[in-house]
């Protein structure tokens, strides 16, 4: 009802310090928006699927099994697809953005920015969980 009020009566909304903090530091650019989603979507994904592996791996099946696994990756892509479809459409992977273009429904101009930062997410990743499980065991 506050916009409706605000509309009808010409109430004027106060903005906060917050506010104008977070609209001074807003991203601007839609497309750095969109590869900042993607990497954080891939970075999730990635994080949860080769962490349940270093964990099943290391403790030599004695704090998980293959389903750990399985149960990892679909979490992950679970809460990767839930941060980044709202601001890129979480594609999370190189081939699915590439197949969106040859079928139209992205356009060419953004698949290289895509790729790159998927493969950035991906990359960051399996650093976090190698220097998590460093020297812990068979990695």
């Amino acid at each position: 009802w506050g916009h409706y009020i605000s509309f009808l009566f010409g109430v004027q909304k106060h903005t906060t310090g917050m506010d104008r903090l977070l609209n001074k530091f807003r991203i601007r650019s839609s497309l750095a928006r969109e590869c900042l989603a993607e990497c954080l979507g891939v970075y999730i994904m990635i994080l949860f699927g080769c962490g349940s592996v270093a964990q099943v791996t290391t403790s030599e099946n004695s704090n998980g099994h293959y389903l750990s696994i399985n149960l990892g990756f679909a979490l992950g892509t679970t809460f990767g697809v839930y941060v980044s479809r709202g601001v890129s459409g979480a594609h999370l992977n190189p081939a699915v953005s590439l197949s969106l273009c040859f079928l139209g429904r992205h356009p060419w101009t953004r698949l290289p920015f895509y790729v790159l930062f998927q493969i950035l997410g991906a990359f960051m990743a399996a650093a976090t969980v190698a220097l998590q499980y460093y020297g812990k065991g068979k990695m």
